[in-house]
């Protein structure tokens, strides 16, 4: 299964056994207890100190975090809008498959990241 974080993409095989797997590396604690809106605001949490930190978001951590995600949501797309040193709402959709794979092979092949600023307005 694809999912887009912001203008990343990961490729994770079964969100549900990758997220069994990860979830005590990742430290977001079980999240067979955790709502959805836990696990949003971990995410969100994680990306914050990314963004503050200067740090790209390494592609593991995308897939440990799309997993988590999935798991809890059911979205395959999450976009976390920068602000400053800060990072907003999250907003979750739900994207074709297709659309998610013609993203990612257009970055592979351009060797470019996808423009969120193209993707969300359409998938809003």
């Amino acid at each position: 299964m694809l999912f887009l974080l912001n203008d990343r993409i990961a490729e994770i095989d079964i969100p549900e056994i990758h997220l069994s797997k990860c979830w005590k590396t990742l430290g977001c604690g079980d999240p067979y207890g955790l709502r959805a809106r836990d696990a949003l605001d971990f995410a969100t949490r994680v990306i914050t100190q990314h963004v503050a930190d200067n740090l790209p978001l390494e592609p593991e951590l995308v897939e440990d975090l799309g997993s988590l995600i999935i798991a809890k949501t059911g979205a395959n797309a999450a976009l976390f809008p920068v602000q400053g040193n800060a990072v907003g709402e999250p907003r979750l959709t739900i994207l074709p498959e297709a659309i998610l794979r013609s993203l990612q092979q257009r970055a592979e092949e351009e060797g470019t990241l996808p423009d969120i600023a193209e993707i969300w307005p359409l998938a809003a």
